[in-house]
């Protein structure tokens, strides 16, 4: 099997917003927010109740969905209230990660409970609860509005299946399989993508989706990879896992950062993506897609078929193109006080590293020491690290997000940190792994030449113990391996 280069493994996360609580990924927003009130007496179910539970959970919890089981009506929410009550109690469900005190976001009406949609819901629950006999209503809750990603004048509608159906699976007794297959969109002239959907195949098994864009110069080496492993397609942790390939800066570190090649996202709920007005991700002719599957297969493993939909129009539209640029960290983090092992080594775990795959995979933590102007002779080990990223020119920043692994505790990322004119773009305090997405901001937030963005990250080894009990302690580096670490933010940005 051929090797993945070093750049891949570096800006491999372009990256897995892998989780099923994704909001739409366009830089356009969703519905919007619905009105709820909290009356003195028992909320009422379809006033009150049915609407929240429409535009919230329903995206996820609908027949063949990717949770457990579905909401159709008064009866199916009544029957759980306890597990309904107990998932608001803490704050687990709906799926929102930004913290307070980050700005708001696109979409955020339709993922987050305020404050008087939360008190309704527990209110209702408790109630339901309180009268365990009583007759349970039928009132259907409806399906949710989603932002519209159907063609407008002057685009076309391009369609990119799989090849052929693909049957998800896992080793070692897991039940994650993260999947890549390359399509062909078929392009002969220069176009934008303005909007993009996917199609799930199987909607119980397809927890997300990630859409990331090979340039033509990369095209041969891609293909060569496809063919040299067995199977349909490949695995992909961490992102595409082949080169992407470059419009600009010969092919450097810093080019992949700072266009990463990423299209777009889907995962259960989000019925497509559109951006803004006037702007696209930029797909030259002859480039091709590498659609990223995660299959989660608790409930099953039948083969799926599922497809990629985009509106484009041809490049000649001088759309502003949309680029997603990558703010890596480095990862030093030390076993955990109650660990020991000879992994705890950090030279042990570099060959570790290098052994499962190969020897690029030992270049990226010390070519994030570098990049971040730390110590890559000596490097200082700890919980927490950063990485400060210069502005290299004028940059618009309309989404935002972060990527960690198993390990991470919380995630920030900010604009000109402790200055007068500081922004905080993201605070995730409280970090999952299986709830990942890239939120668009409702204010787009400008970047002037020699501004600075932060990323901040916090990971904590002794996490290891519960969630991977098998796995020997180890010191933990940047890695594309579920038990290797990463800190990433990650923007979506235009430039003039």
């Amino acid at each position: 099997m051929t090797n993945r280069p070093a750049r891949s493994r570096l800006a491999a996360a372009a990256v897995l917003v892998l989780a099923a609580g994704l909001v739409p990924l366009a830089l356009a927003g969703g519905s919007g927010k619905r009105t709820a009130t909290t009356p003195a007496s028992i909320p009422n179910f379809a006033r009150d109740v049915a609407p929240i539970v429409r535009d919230t959970c329903v995206g996820c919890h609908t027949d063949g969905g990717i949770a457990p089981f579905a909401f159709r009506t008064e009866a199916d929410v009544s029957t759980r209230a306890a597990a309904v009550l107990r998932a608001l109690e803490a704050r687990r469900m709906p799926p929102w990660m930004p913290g307070p005190s980050s700005p708001l976001y696109l979409g955020q009406g339709d993922r987050a409970l305020d404050a008087r949609e939360r008190t309704t819901l527990v209110r209702w629950a408790k109630a339901q609860l309180a009268t365990p006999g009583a007759p349970r209503g039928r009132t259907p809750i409806g399906t949710p509005k989603f932002a519209d990603a159907a063609a407008r004048p002057g685009e076309q509608t391009l369609s990119l299946p799989m090849p052929t159906p693909y049957r998800p699976s896992a080793t070692g007794g897991g039940t994650d399989d993260y999947r890549c297959f390359l399509l062909d969109p078929g392009l002969t002239t220069d176009s934008f993508v303005t909007s993009a959907r996917i199609a799930p195949g199987q909607t119980k098994v397809v927890h997300h989706v990630i859409l990331f864009r090979v340039l033509p110069n990369a095209v041969a080496d891609a293909e060569e990879f496809d063919r040299g492993t067995k199977g349909q397609g490949w695995t992909c942790f961490g992102g595409p896992g082949v080169r992407q390939g470059s419009t600009s800066g010969g092919g450097s570190v810093i080019a992949g950062l700072d266009d990463a090649g990423w299209i777009s996202a889907w995962a259960p709920g989000n019925a497509g993506n559109r951006f803004r007005e006037g702007t696209g991700v930029s797909l030259p002719a002859g480039s091709r897609v590498v659609m990223q599957v995660h299959y989660n297969l608790l409930n099953g493993s039948d083969p799926d078929l599922t497809r990629a939909v985009f509106t484009t129009v041809p490049a000649t539209e001088g759309l502003t193109p949309v680029v997603t640029t990558l703010l890596p960290a480095p990862v030093e983090l030390p076993c955990a006080k109650s660990e020991s092992g000879p992994l705890c080594d950090r030279i042990a775990a570099q060959f570790d590293q290098v052994k499962r795959f190969g020897q690029d995979a030992a270049l990226a933590p010390a070519g994030l020491l570098l990049l971040c102007g730390k110590n890559a002779q000596n490097p200082a080990a700890g919980e927490t690290t950063y990485c400060d990223r210069p502005v290299a020119k004028p940059t618009t920043i309309h989404a935002v997000g972060g990527h960690m692994h198993l390990l991470g505790r919380s995630i920030r990322v900010e604009l000109n940190p402790g200055t007068p004119g500081a922004k905080l773009l993201l605070d995730i305090p409280r970090w999952d792994f299986h709830w990942q997405s890239v939120y668009p901001l409702v204010e787009p937030v400008t970047a002037k030449l020699g501004d600075v963005v932060r990323v901040t990250c916090r990971h904590d080894a002794a996490l290891r113990a519960g969630i991977l009990p098998k796995l020997k302690p180890r010191y933990t580096l940047w890695g594309e391996g579920t038990t290797d670490e990463m800190c990433l933010g990650i923007l979506l940005v235009t430039r003039p």
